[in-house]
């Protein structure tokens, strides 16, 4: 239960913060520190800072001494590491001490105590039910035995070692997650953020449905930043979700909308909820590679959203927003088109082979100059320091699950269990892609109500990569699928972290707007499909195939969302949405013959059933 710091301790977690975000700043810039301080002084922070802003219980809404005794451990257990780490990896290995292993349980439990304060129980019991997988290996049946492992092996490869805890995930985001964050920050107390909600304001203001694709747009170069959907939905959705409902959307249909919006900044680069990092690592391929071959599915993605909306808003006849305060765009673009600098500047540092983090450092350094063009947005020292206390503040949610992530993939890759879950989806689908690829996707889901997205992906990679490359899918597509699939938790009930954060603002009920966030997101439940079957649209293969498949679904979305919302142009009786449904699908599968038949059988549709009656189209936007 998150807590409101008064006194000394709202102060220590204050100035706590920013020394996390001005480390991390540094290293990013300069990384002039060795590989177990950059790691472990990661999961401290962290761990610290968990344990001031949680409690333990609802009741605990102070400090109190079990938080002071948990954050003494936490520096006791992950300073030790920091210090004898060296020492180990040199002298001690596979020979911890008494020592060693005692400060390792010590740091699994700490871990532990701080993600069930931040998340709850799931990820509690799922990494004990893996690590307990180890020791009780030889009792468990068929594909799933192993020779079983003692607690001493079982800690020292979760702590010890830099295979467990300090692993790939924390590595990723103390390297490259938190400095994109810090630049978010910063780009946020620069005024960044605000500019880019005017900018979607005035691009959509005369646009039917307004509010609704302003969201859209706003949450899609917001997320693209901060790459968190919950802290997307409560930074854009203040602001949105109201307009929506002032211009007639439903309360529910206001937060899913902004729901489904705001899940789409974790598919949009640069920062991609730190997906873009861990895709990276992970399928073992460039930073830039990922972020490119995820732009324009991530952009047909908003655009699935945005004519489920426009359908949506013309059958309700809801207009453009009534708000004649906003600029226009060309004036709110002439008063802060340089905000678009530091993420230009990102692009080019990374084509210029430059890695993400030194990047972000620089991006951060301009953005900070770039302030200075606007009197009341100057980044003084305090305000650098609020923006790097921020920074570690919204890591946290995220940060506190690392180190267990961290346990469960070790769980997984000492037990071998990642072949062996390839093997079940295989055995469950028989071999079957489509079937293996809803298996995942249920998997994920379940995996999701109780983790980040990040964590999720994490999970369900380890699942899903060698079942579908089994099946022929390609290792770096399998990986994407995994984390487009990790996305689904987020608008499907009956654990939707964004669409509850969105209800709250809303006003509505919290499965209503989930299902309604379902609805605007349904591309979610398709692109993995598409993924898998047709490569070309991660521009995987043969250019010409890539750019037909993406010029298709510029006309298959409307007619999708179209079905979705029973509406083309008009209300949609049910022997028209059933042909209209025919030729949705038939323009979702990438065939040249199928296509212009389909899209025959459109204009025939189209002008049959509607051009030759009235219609209630409203023809703006």
């Amino acid at each position: 239960m998150k807590r409101v710091l008064q006194g000394f301790w709202l102060k220590a977690f204050y100035w706590i913060s920013v020394a996390m975000g001005a480390f991390y700043f540094y290293t990013a810039g300069f990384g002039l520190v060795s590989t177990e301080s950059h790691r472990g002084m990661y999961l401290m922070f962290n761990s610290i800072l968990c344990f001031i802003l949680y409690g333990s219980t609802k009741k605990s809404k102070k400090v109190n001494i079990l938080d002071i005794s948990l954050i003494g451990l936490s520096i006791l257990t992950f300073g030790y590491w920091i210090m004898q780490y060296p020492s180990y990896a040199v002298h001690r290995f596979a020979s911890p001490t008494i020592l060693d292993t005692l400060f390792g349980v010590i740091g699994v439990i700490v871990l532990l105590a701080a993600v069930k304060r931040v998340m709850g129980w799931v990820l509690v019991i799922l990494s004990a039910v893996f690590l307990g997988q180890l020791y009780f290996g030889p009792f468990l049946p068929g594909i799933l035995r192993t020779r079983g492992f003692s607690v001493v092996r079982i800690i020292e490869f979760s702590y010890s070692t830099m295979e467990g805890m300090f692993g790939v995930v924390t590595d990723t985001f103390a390297t490259y997650v938190i400095p994109f964050i810090i630049f978010g920050a910063v780009l946020e107390v620069s005024g960044g953020g605000e500019f880019f909600i005017t900018l979607a304001k005035s691009l959509t203001k005369n646009w039917v449905g307004g509010p609704a694709k302003m969201s859209i747009l706003a949450s899609g170069l917001i997320g693209s930043i901060t790459g968190s959907s919950a802290a997307n939905v409560v930074t854009t959705g203040v602001f949105t979700i109201p307009m929506m409902k002032k211009v007639g959307f439903k309360p529910e249909e206001a937060g899913g909308i902004e729901a489904a919006a705001s899940t789409g900044g974790q598919y949009l680069p640069p920062v991609m909820g730190a997906g873009a990092f861990l895709l990276a690592v992970f399928s073992e391929t460039s930073y830039l590679k990922v972020a490119a071959i995820n732009a324009v599915p991530a952009l047909l993605y908003f655009y699935w959203v945005g004519w489920s909306v426009h359908h949506r808003a013309l059958k309700m006849d809801i207009k453009a927003s009534p708000d004649e305060d906003i600029p226009p765009a060309k004036e709110t673009l002439k008063q802060g088109w340089y905000y678009f600098l530091p993420l230009i500047t990102i692009l080019v540092l990374l084509l210029m082979h430059f890695s993400p983090p030194f990047a972000a450092f620089y991006s951060i350094l301009l953005a900070i100059a770039l302030s200075w063009f606007s009197p009341k947005n100057r980044i003084t020292p305090k305000k650098f320091a609020d923006a790097l206390a921020s920074a570690a503040k919204n890591n946290l949610s995220v940060g506190a699950t690392i180190g267990v992530l961290g346990l469960v993939l070790s769980a997984i890759v000492l037990a071998g269990l990642g072949t062996k879950f390839g093997a079940l989806v295989v055995a469950f689908s028989q071999g079957n892609l489509f079937i293996a690829i809803i298996l995942i996707s249920i998997v994920s889901t379940l995996v999701g109500m109780g983790a980040t997205q990040v964590g999720t992906y994490i999970v369900v990679s380890l699942v899903a990569v060698p079942a579908l490359t089994s099946m022929g899918v390609s290792y770096l597509v399998a990986h994407i699928i995994s984390f487009w699939t990790a996305g689904l938790s987020n608008v499907t009930p009956p654990v939707c972290v964004s669409a509850f954060a969105a209800a709250s603002i809303a006003d509505a009920d919290p499965m209503k707007t989930g299902i309604a966030g379902l609805k605007y997101s349904t591309m979610l439940y398709v692109a993995p499909f598409v993924f898998a079957y047709f490569p070309q649209m991660l521009a995987q293969g043969n250019m010409l195939e890539t750019v037909y498949i993406y010029i298709l679904y510029l006309f298959a979305t409307p007619v999708a969302t179209g079905v979705l919302n029973g509406y083309w142009f008009k209300r949609l009786k049910a022997f028209e949405l059933v042909i209209l449904i025919v030729i949705a699908f038939s323009l979702l599968i990438p065939n040249i013959l199928l296509n212009l038949a389909a899209l025959a059988a459109l204009a025939a549709f189209h002008y049959f059933f509607v051009s030759i009656r009235k219609s209630n189209y409203i023809p703006n936007a």
